[in-house]
């Protein structure tokens, strides 16, 4: 039997040699090619996948070839420039090689001496995304799988801050908790509420304006109505840049709201966090540096691979508050003047070193590259607002705040009555999931006041003016012929 793991000379330098160009001829020829892949169904890709445990070695070559044919050929083209559905975006060249150069080192950044150099890269990292989102300079943060981590994360953090004892006692026999969102806010927030036990009938639903914003007022209402009905309200969940529309709270109004009643204010800014970096964004970013907590996701507005999520805590005690635990087998956080270690700032001790990509990159690149990238794609959802609206067969579904565009098809004919309401939706649902099989684009699909929207999500570098124009005539021919 043989126990030696480490591939040879020639294996090493085939398979290098195959990652590199791979990469590179992908990430040239990425917008040449189909965004989906004809023809997929979940059947024949599992059927293609129904393989026995493979106890002897393979062929490198054969595992090669297997990888290209099986597997890159049947994936998405999330990189390409009008693959515009869902928030993903295309990840930088320099980013994708530095996951390989962080898998080689292998380093688990939870405790400093395991990890001291990725530990304190990380430090370093988070201090770029402070200054990049204009949040507070003081906050401490943890880099996370993603957004949904990350308000998880935060959202501890603020039941920790908010009761001590709970990590302890638990929450039986307390007054229950209450926490505020809209029906805009991301689905991870009401499951971050159920895994924190504090249960979804202890959500409260707050109205949103015509631009999809939650309603100060009426926050400021829900909160008393609680408060005298002998509830804890916990949070305050705003949004910058809501997954259906990208529309944006207004900060300092529930920020004074939050601040009156003694509420903790969570901002997810996932997808809008860098507003502040853009300077005709900016006003919208307004107040997030008094927000107790921060989500923000690099693995969207920062174009790096999956997976990489921020939390960003205002008061630097409370997310140890909320996780540190002693130990006898790992090194401890007692000593403030010690070495800093990520196992007390978040759920896990396995942890990756997702900074490396993130350093390297503003490095590579600099800020100024990623603000310019970051304006364009908001010009082009401004230029595709614009087109829509101009066009008699569509019709724009909200103002585009950021980079989302929610419109749907509507041809002159169905424009009218309940009846041509529903036909309205129902054809935009056969065009959404044609889109989704379409090689010239990708969309993805929504509701908004009961209407179907389709919605083209502009996260991608890649993405250019001519790109609107194919968008608009695939819509066109699939709305012809379903």
């Amino acid at each position: 039997m043989n126990i030696d793991l480490e591939l040879s000379a020639d294996q090493l330098q085939e398979l290098g040699e195959f990652t590199v160009r791979f990469i590179n001829s992908y990430l040239q020829d990425l917008e040449h090619l189909p965004v989906q892949p004809p023809d997929i169904t979940p059947e024949k890709l599992r059927a293609l996948f129904d393989e026995s445990l493979p106890w002897k070695a393979q062929e490198l070559k054969q595992i090669i070839d297997e990888f290209s044919t099986r597997i890159a050929a049947n994936s998405s083209r999330v990189g390409h420039p009008r693959f515009l559905g869902w928030i993903r975006t295309s990840p930088l060249a320099a980013a994708v090689y530095a996951e390989a150069l962080a898998a080689v080192l292998n380093q688990s950044v939870a405790v400093w001496e395991g990890a001291p150099a990725a530990t304190e890269v990380e430090l370093r990292v988070i201090e770029w995304i402070k200054e990049i989102c204009g949040y507070a300079p003081s906050a401490s943060g943890i880099l996370l799988s993603g957004g949904s981590m990350a308000n998880f994360v935060c959202l501890l953090a603020a039941r920790s801050a908010v009761d001590p004892q709970a990590r302890d006692r638990g929450l039986y026999g307390q007054p229950p908790f209450t926490v505020y969102l809209t029906h805009e806010t991301h689905y991870c927030v009401p499951k971050a509420v159920d895994m924190m036990g504090i249960g979804r009938q202890h959500l409260r639903f707050i109205p949103v304006d015509s631009d999809f914003r939650m309603d100060p007022a009426a926050l400021d209402q829900q909160i008393r109505s609680d408060l005298q009905d002998g509830f804890r309200p916990l949070a305050v969940v705003a949004t910058l840049g809501t997954v259906n529309t990208g529309a944006c709270d207004d900060l300092l109004s529930l920020g004074e709201v939050c601040r009156k009643h003694g509420v903790w204010l969570h901002v997810d800014g996932v997808y809008g966090g860098t507003a502040h970096l853009i300077p005709e964004k900016r006003h919208l970013a307004a107040g997030l540096e008094q927000a107790d907590s921060l989500a923000f996701d690099p693995h969207k507005s920062l174009y790096m691979p999956f997976e990489a999520g921020c939390a960003l805590v205002r008061d630097p005690s409370h997310l140890p508050a909320a996780f540190a635990v002693e130990t006898e087998y790992l090194p401890n956080s007692g000593d403030p003047a010690g070495p800093f270690h990520f196992r007390d700032y978040g759920p896990q001790l396995s942890r990756s070193f997702r900074a490396l990509k993130i350093y390297l990159s503003l490095k590579l690149y600099g800020v100024e590259a990623f603000r310019a990238s970051l304006s364009h794609q908001y010009r082009l959802a401004a230029e595709l607002a614009e087109r829509l609206q101009s066009a008699p067969d569509f019709e724009l579904l909200a103002p585009p705040t950021l980079g989302i565009v929610a419109f749907r098809y509507s041809p002159p004919g169905l424009q009218n009555g309940d009846v041509g309401e529903q036909q309205l939706n129902e054809l935009n649902e056969r065009i959404a999931r044609a889109l989704q099989r379409s090689p010239r684009a990708f969309l993805s699909m929504t509701r908004l006041q009961g209407r179907t929207a389709l919605r083209a999500c502009f996260v991608s570098h890649r993405t250019r003016s001519k790109d609107l124009e194919i968008v608009m005539d695939e819509v066109r021919r699939l709305g012809g012929e379903l």
